[in-house]
């Protein structure tokens, strides 16, 4: 979803963490929970929601063995992520050894340093701190909201699973060789767990736990080639049931999507999840009604927002360039053009003022009505950058200059989205509706949040 500049500390709040370069981060998440209640941008594969049941059921047992039991303070919930976060990896680890090299993998460059060094460096080769914030960067750190927020996976706490993760645990260990299948006596042999709590659970998983982790066969994450592949009958009935319930807003959005044959881009889909009837029965006549004009100023936004990162990054010798150095480029001027075309529509949308973040959005379509010349856009927009963005800022104005505040990775960041491209995958893995055309519709657009190795 964004850039590795946005990063901040890894214990920072979710807008921070993740980075919000216009401050409509809020704006977005509550278009998201409107269309796809209880997912994440970051989730790509169910296949992942089957696996991650079955790490939570055996890591759960662990953590009850060694003396866990309370969920509700967080130094607990880190102890119980303590015991989960091994499994996490020992599945990429997994799927390395089986010569697939495709799919969702997080943590992958660390895994593949630790089988160069023959397995033997602790916590997969990731020091203390990588090892820490995988926490937030991993795959359960992805997939979490749809564990604490959707029926049937958890009992609501992220954590403890429920009647649904508990089958897909027994469908995952169930497809293992015997060897690698986990057993609950595997659990009851006397082991001495206060040798192993408090910062020894990977090694615990790797040569007592699950020492069979490598053994080949059975279920792997889906890899790409095979992403928008239904899964086999039984997992996917079990995880359509639980994420796609008849009448459900995830199951609505999903049939929308899918009939909107003419789309061509993701603010066509936004147009036609605007004007559905079937949704506007369901979140009302208004909820939607901003959706186009607000897609189509924050793209115009984060466009220009990357037009002058590259402008201040292609100055070879460091040295920071003037303002208005920068609004000579006629490729700017053209992106200024379109963000303040955009700004005019949001401020002409009927009804914006029902949308309950609408404030920060205004002010900048504001900012770049009264901006005339591309010098004075170039402030507006860099001002209201520092002002509300989250995360850290990509730059500032310092003396007529733009100053750049994060090293350039090139890496660029991401469009705020609502969810759709998880919503049409899950929908694809699970049969719920024939998304091929809206899939492509978003393809040219997809984060590079899975590429990433976040190191």
């Amino acid at each position: 979803m964004s850039a590795p500049w946005y990063f901040t500390a890894p214990w920072d709040p979710v807008p921070v963490r993740r980075g919000d370069a216009l401050g409509f981060r809020a704006g977005a998440d509550y278009f998201a929970e409107l269309l796809a209640p209880g997912l994440s941008n970051g989730i790509s594969d169910a296949r992942w929601i089957s696996i991650l049941s079955w790490c939570l059921t055996w890591s759960h047992i662990a953590w009850r063995s060694a003396g866990g039991g309370d969920l509700s303070r967080l130094e607990d919930q880190r102890a119980r992520y303590a015991w989960l976060r091994p499994l996490e990896l020992l599945w990429v680890a997994r799927t390395l050894k089986s010569k697939q090299d495709t799919g969702q993998l997080r943590g992958r460059r660390s895994i593949e340093r630790w089988f160069k060094s023959n397995e033997k460096p602790p916590n997969f080769a990731m020091d203390s701190d990588q090892f820490r914030r995988y926490r937030q960067v991993g795959t359960y750190g992805a997939y979490r909201v749809v564990f604490r927020k959707v029926t049937g996976l958890t009992m609501g706490d992220g954590w403890t699973p429920d009647v649904t993760a508990l089958k897909l645990a027994k469908l995952v260990n169930d497809s293992l060789p015997r060897d690698a299948q986990l057993k609950q006596e595997n659990f009851e042999n006397g082991t001495k767990w206060g040798r192993w709590s408090g910062g020894d659970e990977a090694r615990y998983w790797v040569e007592r736990g699950w020492p069979a982790w490598a053994e080949p066969g059975g279920f792997l994450p889906t890899p790409d080639d095979s992403v928008r592949k239904q899964l086999p009958e039984v997992e996917r009935h079990l995880i359509e049931a639980t994420l796609f319930p008849a009448d459900s807003i995830r199951r609505v959005t999903a049939n929308v999507l899918a009939s909107a044959k003419a789309a061509r881009t993701h603010s066509d889909l936004c147009d036609a999840l605007a004007s559905s009837r079937a949704l506007s029965k369901v979140l009302g006549p208004t909820s939607l009604a901003s959706l186009p004009a607000f897609t189509r100023f924050a793209d115009a936004a984060m466009h220009a927002m990357r037009g002058l990162w590259n402008e201040i990054n292609h100055d070879d010798a460091k040295q920071a360039l003037t303002v208005d150095q920068i609004a000579l480029s006629l490729e700017l001027k053209s992106m200024f053009n379109q963000l303040r075309k955009a700004g005019d529509t949001w401020l002409n949308t009927p009804g914006r003022s029902v949308f309950p973040h609408e404030q920060t959005v205004t002010r900048l379509a504001e900012a770049m009505k009264k901006a005339k010349t591309p010098s004075d856009q170039i402030r507006a927009l860099a001002k209201h950058h520092c002002e509300y963005g989250g995360g850290r800022r990509w730059f500032r104005e310092q003396a007529g200059k733009l100053v750049p505040l994060v090293t350039d990775t090139g890496i660029a960041a991401s469009d705020y989205r609502f969810r759709l491209r998880s919503l049409c995958l899950l929908a694809a893995q699970c049969g719920v509706a024939k998304v091929d055309k809206s899939l492509k519709a978003m393809d040219q657009e997809v984060s590079d949040e899975d590429e990433k190795d976040y190191e």
